[in-house]
């Protein structure tokens, strides 16, 4: 027995779209019909989600000024050209479905493996940088465009539309930018959003606890939920505080070269990081060499060579595993530099 969540929530199937497409025509498509006024009410009664199907298509007939200009056709039929009547509906309904089409291909989810990057161009000129091991979903319609970033890291580099609002949900936090190039990144424990150029309003859904900044001037926004940033900030939520503080933006871009820049990292967090790009696992045994502080840059995925030069600097052991590499041993001070 099919529940009403469930058909809240189920995709609407394409032949039902189809269907409501050639009812949402032929209420439009002259002057008004009884019959398919009839028609339709019976249609609706048939099945729950024909009413959804119905509702959909109407709103792209009436909001969508594009969809009309996919096949030119004429809602007014002259007296004496009735016979014209049904070229007019398969015209309207197949510029409906046309337009269902679109919005169909402009809903799509868009992912990246383990160490895999990828740049995807939308159909506005927006472009994506999608870093390793990320997942959206992109949901344009006629009031917004929305990109759901529900795991990982993009950049986006938006395409300026100032009718067409741009945002781009990471799980309780919503970015609003139009023209303007961004970084966000989430992941289990915290959202980051970092403003490359152009501004950029960030809005909570719940209330942050706490506002710390790392920049001057900047004071505590307490409770506040709306943050709007300016080129070089960054913005973190982690365990319900904000954090706003100046970036690097040279940095936050480095995976865009394939590079990671590591400055007084921790070892534990620059192996974290590594392990984004690798499906071999970086691992550090020794409890007291997590703190290790390290620097340099290094190519994603080349864990190999981020614990060789720990290990030559702080006297570890490097050994390769199946699936991982395992630093060990205890860290020595590094010799200080001759004179």
């Amino acid at each position: 027995m099919t529940t009403q969540s469930e058909i809240t929530n189920s995709p609407i199937p394409p032949e039902r779209l189809a269907e409501a497409g050639v009812w949402v025509a032929r209420l439009h498509s002259g002057e008004p019909d009884k019959a398919a006024t009839a028609g339709v009410k019976q249609w609706m009664s048939a099945h729950p989600m024909n009413k959804r199907a119905l509702e959909l298509c109407t709103d792209m007939w009436e909001e969508s000024d594009n969809l009309r200009r996919i096949i030119p056709f004429t809602t007014h039929v002259p007296a004496g050209r009735r016979q014209y009547r049904g070229l007019l509906i398969a015209a309207g309904a197949l510029a409906l479905i046309m337009g269902i089409a679109l919005w169909i291909v402009l809903r799509a989810d868009v992912a990246t493996e383990v160490g895999e990057q990828r740049l995807v161009t939308l159909k506005d000129g927006t472009r994506v940088f999608l870093n390793t091991a990320t997942r959206v979903a992109m949901n344009y319609d006629a009031s917004r465009r929305l990109v759901e970033l529900k795991a990982g890291e993009a950049l986006f580099e938006v395409a300026k539309r100032p009718n067409w609002p741009f945002i781009v949900k990471a799980g309780d936090y919503d970015i609003r930018a139009l023209g303007t190039s961004f970084v966000v990144r989430r992941d289990a424990i915290q959202t980051a959003v970092t403003l490359v150029e152009g501004t950029v309003t960030v809005t909570s859904e719940r209330s942050a606890s706490r506002t710390q900044s790392a920049d001057p001037g900047v004071g505590d926004h307490g409770s506040a939920q709306s943050f709007t940033l300016t080129p070089g900030q960054r913005l973190t939520f982690l365990a319900g505080n904000a954090r706003l503080e100046t970036a690097s933006l040279d940095k936050a871009t480095a995976w865009r070269r394939n590079q990671i820049v590591l400055d007084d990292t921790p070892l534990a967090a620059a192996v974290s990081e590594m392990n984004r790009y690798s499906k071999v696992k970086l691992v550090v045994e020794s409890p007291e060499a997590k703190s290790i502080l390290v620097n340099g840059l290094f190519q994603t995925g080349d864990s190999l060579s981020l614990a060789n030069a720990v290990a030559r600097t702080y006297g570890l052991t490097v050994e390769e595993r199946k699936d991982e590499i395992v630093l060990s041993g205890a860290p020595t001070p590094p010799p200080l530099p001759s004179r």
